[in-house]
């Protein structure tokens, strides 16, 4: 299943909703959450998609609250979000509240 227009447009106002009441927690790298994706489209609100997987205890389906990593996997980049999220693995998981992780 696809990440169709309207379930980005929904996810995304979800998500924004989310990240406007979300209160950030200190990062805890060894075990955050962490989903990656074949691409990663970057943001304060990021999107990755394609072959998805979950680590660390990242949810597979649905909504989730609190921090996460989402990683690319065919470019270098890696995005840490606080203000949780929604994921349909293996499509897609979008995140909110995120910035460049080092």
């Amino acid at each position: 299943m696809r990440f169709s227009s309207h379930l980005l447009t929904i996810t995304f106002a979800a998500v924004s909703a989310v990240g406007a009441l979300a209160v950030a927690a200190p990062a805890q790298a060894d075990a955050t959450p962490t989903y990656t994706c074949d691409q990663v489209l970057p943001g304060a609100v990021v999107l990755g998609h394609g072959n998805c997987v979950a680590s660390n205890g990242a949810a597979t389906e649905g909504e989730f609250q609190g921090e996460s990593l989402v990683v690319a996997r065919q470019a270098p980049v890696r995005f840490q979000c606080r203000a949780g999220g929604r994921a349909q693995l293996p499509d897609g998981v979008v995140a909110a509240g995120c910035r460049p992780a080092a």
